[in-house]
């Protein structure tokens, strides 16, 4: 989305304000979006700066290339820190979305996978084409979500409980009926429809929208949203330190990510 306050210098997205919205362009394609370390800070600044400015009333994220996100980046390297280094560095670009005043909007075009799926969800408001995918393959890597998100927004704990047990992927129809996704359109659509959502928005005052999310929010919490997604934070580290997770590394390091991807999803676990 072309916008008249373009920034062009962070390295792993785009920014851009146009009609008192910040869009919000994850870029790093070649990886369909893998959300690196370098990107979740971005993104974190991206949305404090959104947040601070006077002319913004919502946000809207988005993907480029063929890939919303296929969740964190498992290359090599990204998972090189000691575990008390990733214990006491949890991840915190969705608590940002959560607690932000502004209404925060996904625009999924393409896979919304681990990492990709929990960001996508966790937004007020998540729309979606046709051909998206949403799901937690890493399951089958013996990683739970690092923040539980997905029972907060599904309709029926059954439909959290079949996609986490099973790290099955479902196309964006599925999401929809269980309550993952807001609305799904056609492809070609996609920005019509976040423009739409977006007009009724501004003629809401912006108090009114933050009140009615800060009262929202509250019936996440008192349902545990951030209890158990701290916890499930260092659950999800400590499992990077499974057998599984460490095959997983050895295949990697040694045949590289396409063949340790393939032992993943091909490979009954015990």
């Amino acid at each position: 989305m072309a916008g008249n306050d373009k920034d062009n210098d962070y390295d792993c997205l785009d920014y851009a304000v146009e009609d008192r919205t910040a869009w919000i362009e994850l870029d790093r394609p070649g990886t369909l979006n893998a959300l690196s370390p370098t990107l979740l800070a971005e993104l974190e600044d991206a949305l404090d700066r959104a947040e601070g400015s006077e002319n913004v009333r919502a946000v809207v994220l988005s993907g480029r290339g063929r890939a919303f996100s296929a969740g964190y980046d498992i290359g090599a390297g990204e998972t090189e820190r000691t575990l008390d280094e990733r214990v006491l560095s949890q991840r915190t670009h969705l608590e940002a979305i959560f607690s932000s005043r502004l209404p925060v909007l996904a625009a999924v075009d393409g896979p919304a996978l681990a990492g990709g799926c929990n960001l996508a969800v966790c937004c007020d408001l998540t729309f979606a084409t046709e051909g998206s995918t949403f799901g937690y393959p890493d399951m089958h890597f013996g990683e739970p979500p690092p923040k539980f998100v997905l029972p907060f927004v599904t309709d029926s704990l059954k439909d959290a409980r079949e996609l986490l047990y099973t790290g099955k992927t479902v196309d964006a129809e599925a999401a929809e009926r269980m309550g993952m996704v807001n609305r799904v359109v056609p492809e070609g659509e996609l920005e019509a429809t976040v423009e739409t959502e977006l007009a009724g928005i501004r003629k809401t005052p912006g108090t009114a929208v933050a009140v009615a999310k800060a009262m929202v929010n509250d019936v996440q919490e008192a349902q545990g949203y951030r209890r158990y997604g701290r916890v499930a934070e260092y659950v999800g580290t400590m499992t990077m330190e499974t057998e599984t997770a460490r095959r997983f590394r050895e295949i990697r390091d040694e045949k590289g990510l396409d063949a340790a991807l393939e032992w993943m999803h091909g490979t009954d676990k015990p």
